[in-house]
């Protein structure tokens, strides 16, 4: 049976490996399509509701400090786009305000 016709309890049962592995090494749920991340007690809670019931092949076990680091890059990388505009905006203010009393040509 091809999987995207398999039954809710069909699929379930092939993810009743990856719910214990999950557990075990303290990994979570991710779903890369939508970079979707859940630990395993939420996708059961969610899943009991009829959303994210995707077999096996939409799921990877990843440790969630992965997530946590890729943000913390972004956090990084935005804090220093921010930095240089402001600086950028100082210059342009610091160079306009001169200029006009006269202090730079």
């Amino acid at each position: 049976m091809p999987k995207e016709l398999m039954s809710k309890e069909l699929i379930l049962k092939e993810l009743e490996p990856l719910f214990k592995r999950a557990r075990e090494q303290n990994l979570w749920f991710h779903c890369n399509y939508q970079d979707l991340w859940f630990t395993p007690e939420e996708l059961e809670k969610t899943q009991e509701k009829g959303r994210f019931v995707w077999g096996a092949i939409n799921w990877e076990l990843k440790d969630p400090t992965e997530k946590l680091q890729g943000l913390q890059n972004k956090v990084k990388r935005a804090q220093k786009d921010y930095d240089e505009f402001q600086l950028k905006l100082y210059k342009c203010f610091i160079d306009k305000h001169l200029r006009r009393n006269n202090v730079l040509p």
